[in-house]
């Protein structure tokens, strides 16, 4: 007999209180998946019914958010930027604090026209794929350790029509930049533990050694660019504030929308 839309939307919002902090918004997204249909599709055919087949599959999907797996990782994909991105577990889900240091770079490289960037630490490309989608003239270098996060990175792009402006770093070559970006694994050990919420995503991706600053001194150590835009963990750690303070650069931090602690800027 089967169970209607309202029905099996409400099932799966009941079914994620408490172990999600948007049942209802995840519940519609996951079902909209299941069926490949959009939203407005759902909530104007409320009354069509589901087979046992469907209900199944819808199920199985809610089981693995109920235990913490993003979304991205269950539907294959994330919005950054206003653009589709694939995603699998193979790299960072996309986070929004993310947007806003893209954002200040894109406006700040239209006002200084730098069109040669790096990107450490490309994980599945949104950083450098936003670049080079919004600045027409950019070229961006990739760098990430991990060869699936590459072949993600390049995938993205072909898939987003900016391919023949996105190069994996040949390491062999002596590259310079005017601009190094990078969001590097920043959080330590600890901070990792204490995530659960976390341990779906690798954790190479995650941390950044001891005091979560191993990149950060890797990038300063490789790169001497215009520019440094880094994405930072909140708040902004005394160990981090001395290797800037050693850098000989100025440096500006900038908070995210939420008021933390997220933008440094170095020149």
């Amino acid at each position: 007999m089967g169970f209607d839309l309202r029905e099996i939307l409400n099932f799966g919002t009941a079914y994620l209180e408490g172990k999600s902090l948007s049942p209802r918004l995840d519940a519609e997204i996951l079902l909209s998946f299941v069926l490949s249909k959009d939203k407005i599709w759902i909530y104007s055919n409320f009354d069509f019914k589901l087979d046992d087949k469907w209900i199944k599959k819808y199920q199985e999907i809610l089981n693995k958010r109920s235990q913490g797996m993003p979304i991205s990782y269950i539907i294959g994909e994330k919005e950054f930027m206003g653009l589709d991105f694939k995603i699998t577990d193979k790299v960072l889900v996309p986070r929004p604090e993310t947007e806003e240091l893209v954002e200040k770079l894109i406006y700040d490289s239209r006002k200084h026209e730098w069109k040669k960037f790096l990107d450490f630490g490309s994980g599945s490309g949104v950083i450098a794929i936003s670049l080079a989608k919004f600045l027409p003239h950019a070229k961006v270098w990739v760098v990430d350790e991990s060869k699936d996060a590459l072949d993600i990175t390049m995938e993205n792009a072909k898939k987003l029509g900016v391919a023949e402006r996105i190069y994996v770093m040949d390491k062999t070559k002596a590259e310079e930049f005017e601009i190094v970006v990078s969001n590097p694994p920043y959080l330590t050990k600890k901070e990792w533990e204490d995530s659960r919420d976390l341990h779906f995503e690798p954790y190479e991706a995650l941390v950044g050694g001891k005091d979560g600053n191993d990149f950060y001194r890797k990038i300063f150590a490789t790169y001497k660019p215009k520019r440094f835009y880094f994405e930072i963990a909140h708040p902004f750690r005394k160990s981090l504030k001395e290797i800037f303070d050693n850098s000989g650069m100025r440096y500006e931090i900038i908070k995210d929308i939420s008021g933390r602690d997220r933008i440094a800027i170095l020149w």
